[in-house]
């Protein structure tokens, strides 16, 4: 432990992080540029390429400048040939994608052969961390046994830790710097080890805690955003109902200082929340318990879309026209806005609905460049023109500064605006001349 303390002191640990996606290139980059020589491995030719190159595969703000700052002074390399990146470091950071498959149970293929990788190239003294999101207990049932298959033993021949990812498109390399971590040890030698590590690239303070800990840490998390989100949306449901601006009505609730009630959508994205539930779920199930208001949350999130679906088909059928001659815009195929990140979007269920239904649909994103098999343009102004019925999907600034006395003028009258994201007041697009239609209907 000393030897391997005086090396991250001193940022003479090599450090090498096994998958460079949203979160892993990142971290790489802020590991390499806080002084570390790091060696980023990946299994995407393209993306290993260009990261030599000094270039970025992923858009996020600030990472293409701080990739070709890291690659420039040599401090950061990638490469395709995992063995060796886990070989050669003093620290082996895991950061590999961990969805869930059809049938919404977790897919640990990639993290698993990850794993694999890093224990056939075991050697005593190496710091071994994983971020990827996993179900609780994981790191004790399936990692812990591939490391010590050989006779090294965690603790003293080794150190593990499992410290959650902090990142958020946008803002991923300032979370990464800046937020608290938190750091479990499957012994107490691991943690304090994985913790100086953290220290050295976070300013955000440092809770440790043990292994299994941790991992429950992240998936409650976002198990937690799922329900808050879910209860927004039943609250926009039931305002709709009612006549009543649901975004008016949060907002005042939100002034009461013990609530944070979150903002309702067309659905829940991206890579965590949409999966990080059904880690929980399956662990609590194996325990013996079932989490009902996970669950629930988790059925009013995905039957979103389907609503904003419902949404079009009724609110065209109320306009008098055909919903199979309509020109249905969709703004949005990102995630969240301001993002190029398209996974597990709402917009994808929604398009592919409509495409089912054999209606004129395209789609529109500043940042997307293809759609998903549909219709597709970066060219607003193509999207738009006489557009019977213009959906935002997506929270989009681009779509938050659209001049509606302008937009009206390209639309076919008489238009509706579906609202999902709460962009824009229903009194100023009523104003205009415009059906404004919010997420309650």
């Amino acid at each position: 432990m000393t030897q391997l303390k005086r090396k991250i002191e001193g940022k003479k640990a090599v450090v090498s992080i096994i998958g460079l996606g949203y979160v892993g290139l990142p971290l790489a980059t802020v590991a390499a540029n806080k002084g570390y020589t790091v060696i980023g491995a990946d299994i995407k030719k393209e993306s290993v390429h260009a990261i030599n190159k000094g270039i970025s595969p992923i858009k996020e703000p600030g990472l293409d400048r701080a990739v070709a700052q890291a690659v420039s002074t040599g401090r950061l390399r990638a490469t395709l040939h995992s063995n060796m990146a886990a070989r050669e470091a003093d620290i082996v950071i895991v950061v590999v994608q961990t969805p869930i498959d059809s049938a919404k149970e977790p897919d640990l293929r990639a993290f698993t052969s990850a794993w694999k990788t890093v224990a056939e190239n075991l050697t005593p003294g190496k710091l071994l961390i994983s971020e990827s999101t996993v179900p609780p207990g994981t790191m004790k049932k399936v990692v812990l046994p591939m490391l010590e298959e050989k006779g090294l033993q965690a603790g003293r021949d080794f150190y593990l830790a499992y410290s959650p990812e902090r990142a958020i498109p946008t803002r991923t390399l300032q979370e990464i710097e800046g937020n608290d971590r938190i750091v479990g040890g499957i012994d107490p030698a691991s943690t304090e080890a994985a913790a100086l590590f953290y220290r050295q690239i976070t300013k955000g303070e440092i809770a440790k805690t043990d292994i299994e800990t941790a991992e429950v840490v992240k998936v409650i998390e976002n198990a937690y955003r799922d329900v808050n989100i879910a209860f927004a949306n039943e609250v926009a449901l039931l305002c709709g109902r009612l006549g009543i601006d649901a975004t008016s009505a949060i907002n005042l609730a939100n002034r009461h200082p013990r609530v944070n009630i979150h903002t309702p959508g067309p659905g829940v994205g991206g890579h965590c929340i949409p999966k990080d539930p059904y880690f929980l779920l399956k662990s609590a199930k194996e325990a013996g318990l079932e989490l009902k208001l996970v669950s629930a949350a988790r059925e009013v999130n995905e039957a979103m879309p389907g609503h904003v679906l419902d949404l079009i088909k009724r609110s065209l059928k109320e306009a008098k026209k055909d919903p199979e001659k309509a020109k249905i815009s969709i703004l949005g195929i990102a995630y969240k806005g301001n993002t190029d990140d398209s996974r597990n979007s709402p917009a994808e269920p929604i398009v592919r609905g409509l495409m089912a239904e054999k209606m004129d649909v395209i789609s529109h994103d500043p940042y997307v460049t293809q759609d998903f098999g549909g219709r597709f343009s970066n060219d607003i102004e193509e999207v738009v023109k006489d557009s019977d019925c213009l959906v935002i999907v997506t929270d989009h600034d681009a779509y938050r500064q659209l001049d509606l006395g302008k937009l009206k003028k390209q639309l076919k009258r008489p238009c509706i605006i579906i609202d999902s994201r709460s962009l824009f007041r229903p009194e100023a697009v009523e104003a205009e001349g415009l059906r404004y239609v919010g997420l309650g209907g």
